[in-house]
């Protein structure tokens, strides 16, 4: 049996220093691997954040920082045991493979069974690493079933076959690891990726809750396996698009907004997304993370779309068309849609002098002073089909019953206006779908476009609203806003931190008013208050609690709006 020797001598790290026992060992990892690779520390991790593993790169190995509790000997056998995985990797893992659709819990579940056999493949022409690892593997966890746990005694079940283990999930992974090991043989990493994509379904099923924010690789020799993974959109791991559907005429019921299931492709959009990559702020770092999410844009109504009679959502009665307050309006008019009461009352005055009387006895509604280019954005997220309590109608039904009078409102005020929706699957999906473009006619078939729109999802707000912002950079009107309509706080499966996408949307929101974009929100929640606050501020929202008072509000916010 072929074994290592343990390094001895001046290239111990606890005996000659830091930059002398990394260079031993890179020689280790070199010789192990035949492949040369800058080895590094890596600085501590906050204290609030996940421990530390190494990260292997394309041309360093940056090791974990030192454990304070740890003495130099374990520190260096720690160390040693990275080395020998990174040289595993090296060996047998293929690198930047694409992520494509992978749930976090998923990608965990494909990182720690490709560590297995990655390390099983080693272990093959040196069975002596065996010790290494488990000299370094923490002590056996038997309480406790969460994500954590379960992986910590996978990943021992795995490198130990003499390791017991009661748990039914941890004996079927180490049965099926053994039998496609022996049937289809370590070096097919398709099938070892399917017996990954197995495993994770089965903790679907069982509820186990992962939080990707603060969870690290148990075994503290493994790296944080970002070597194995790309992330981000390409042609060939493109999401699934959203579907919507069209009415072709007045006859067509609005379908029931739904969303297509996980697991099945939906039919193609025309036309296709166009793809817009923006950041993310970590409040935990402090900083955004570039390129983070990815938008998909695509324009709801096609092209050439046939005309058809305007009409409001299925059974949904409107009231009579909120006035704008506050909007300036003209008097003494020969015609118009009010009585003018001084004009009146003059009038009156002069019959009875026998003075000639004024011709002008109306009052209507002038254009503002200034230009306005005011972007409506509707959370299209899966909870927006919900039933609202005491109606039959869906928080959908009211959304697009308010927006397309809203519409009707600001572009008869001359206003210019845009309505857009969006909701989001993972940070790589953020759908955002232009109903109604600026400088584009309310007609029936924008209409019909806008009744169309599903609800499916979750809510990213942060993105939507930046790139909410960039289709307002080409407005050239003298004030842009956009308004926010919603039934919650922002969430999104991905994320389990509650206060992540919160500070996202309001770095968002101040991004925007940063470049003289006004943003406020309404939302239709009561309990989302907590979450408003802090995005929009005090003054930036308004919430509606009943459906009645929704079309009114969001008029009034309107107004609000006109005379800043």
């Amino acid at each position: 049996m072929r074994t290592l020797p343990e390094p001895a001598g001046p290239h111990r790290p606890e005996e000659t220093g830091d930059h002398r026992g990394l260079a031993a060992l890179g020689l280790l990892l070199q010789g192990l691997c035949g492949q040369e690779r800058t080895l590094e520390t890596r600085p501590p991790p906050p204290p609030d954040g996940p421990a530390a593993r190494a990260v292997l790169t394309a041309t360093h190995l940056l090791l974990a920082p030192p454990d304070t509790r740890a003495s130099p000997p374990e520190h260096h056998a720690l160390a040693r045991a990275a080395v020998a995985h990174a040289a595993a990797h090296l060996l047998y893992s293929p690198a930047a493979s694409p992520a494509g659709r992978l749930k976090p819990l998923g990608l965990a579940v494909a990182s720690a069974i490709e560590d297995a056999r990655a390390e099983a493949l080693l272990l093959r022409r040196l069975p002596g690493l065996q010790r290494w690892w488990l000299r370094s593997l923490p002590a056996p966890r038997t309480a406790g079933e969460d994500f954590t746990g379960l992986m910590a005694r996978l990943g021992r079940a795995l490198l130990d076959p003499q390791q017991d283990d009661e748990n039914a999930w941890i004996a079927q992974a180490r049965y099926l690891f053994t039998r496609t090991q022996q049937t289809q043989g370590l070096e097919d990493y398709a099938a070892f990726r399917a017996l990954a994509s197995r495993l994770a379904n089965d903790l679907g099923q069982m509820r186990v809750r992962f939080n990707d924010r603060q969870y690290a690789v148990p075994e503290p020799w493994r790296d944080d396996n970002s070597y194995l993974w790309r992330h981000g959109a390409s042609p060939t791991d493109a999401p699934e698009p959203l579907t919507i559907h069209l009415p072709r005429g007045p006859a067509d019921a609005v379908p029931p907004p739904t969303s297509p299931p996980p697991h099945e492709a939906a039919p193609p959009m025309a036309p296709a997304p166009v793809r817009y990559p923006y950041p993310e702020w970590d409040h935990r770092l402090q900083r955004l993370r570039p390129d983070w999410c990815t938008v998909l844009d695509v324009s709801v109504q096609p092209p050439g779309a046939p005309p058809a009679p305007a009409r409001t959502p299925a059974r949904l009665a409107l009231p009579r068309a909120c006035p704008v307050p506050g909007a300036p309006r003209l008097r003494r008019q020969r015609d118009g849609e009010d009585i003018d009461l001084n004009a009146a009352i003059d009038l009156r005055i002069a019959q009875r002098g026998g003075l000639p009387p004024e011709e002008g006895l109306f009052t209507r509604p002038a254009r503002h002073g200034r230009s306005q280019s005011l972007l409506l954005l509707l959370d299209l997220s899966a909870s927006s089909n919900d039933p609202v309590a005491g109606t039959e109608h869906t928080v959908l039904d009211l959304e697009k019953a308010a927006a397309l009078q809203l519409a009707h409102a600001a572009l008869a005020h001359g206003d210019r206006m845009a309505v857009h929706g969006f909701c989001s699957d993972t940070r790589a999906a953020v759908h955002y779908l232009r109903l109604l473009d600026f400088g584009a006619p309310l007609d029936g078939a924008a209409q019909h476009a806008l009744q169309s729109a599903p609800a499916a999802f979750s809510t990213r707000l942060g993105t939507a609203l930046r790139h909410a912002t960039h289709c307002l950079a080409a407005e050239t009107t003298a004030h842009r806003a956009i308004v926010v309509l919603t039934d919650g706080a922002p969430s999104d499966i991905d994320v389990f931190d509650p206060h992540s996408l919160v500070q996202d949307a309001r770095a968002a929101v101040h991004a925007a008013r940063r470049q003289q974009v006004e943003v406020c929100c309404l939302a239709l929640d009561a309990t989302a208050e907590t979450s408003l606050r802090p995005i929009f501020g005090a003054h930036g929202y308004r919430i509606a609690t009943t459906a009645a008072q929704l079309p009114a509000q969001l008029i009034a916010l309107y107004a609000g709006l006109q005379s800043r």
